[in-house]
């Protein structure tokens, strides 16, 4: 009995050391749930979904990777010069590559098509 009530004690102890490893401010979890609702759709349902996605990515993400990872992906898209050196390099296309299939993997686990 004394065992199992320091297993469960130290169980306790460690778990939100792990539950929160990969911890993103509220504001981060809120400006993607948002813009996850606009690309997608704005009723109660996406509320979930796109809650869903951002905590499978923070799952699989460090907040600096999904920072950095995110904004490479974003980056891509601008025209010109300045969008030219984020499609141009290897890494930012593996960076960005390793960014969308996260978040193509979350999507399927979160049921948004």
């Amino acid at each position: 009995h004394r065992f199992h009530t320091i297993a469960a004690t130290l169980a306790a102890l460690i778990t939100p050391g792990i539950a929160l490893a990969h911890d993103y401010p509220t504001t981060s979890r809120v400006e993607f749930a948002l813009e996850c609702m606009q690309t997608y759709g704005t009723s109660q349902e996406y509320i979930y979904k796109c809650s869903c996605l951002i905590d499978e990515i923070a799952a699989k993400l460090s907040h600096d990777d999904y920072v950095e990872l995110s904004s490479f992906s974003r980056a891509q898209a601008m025209t010109g010069e300045r969008g030219g050196m984020f499609r141009g390099t290897d890494q930012t296309k593996d960076a960005i590559k390793k960014y969308l299939g996260v978040v193509a993997e979350s999507k399927k686990r979160c049921f948004i098509k």
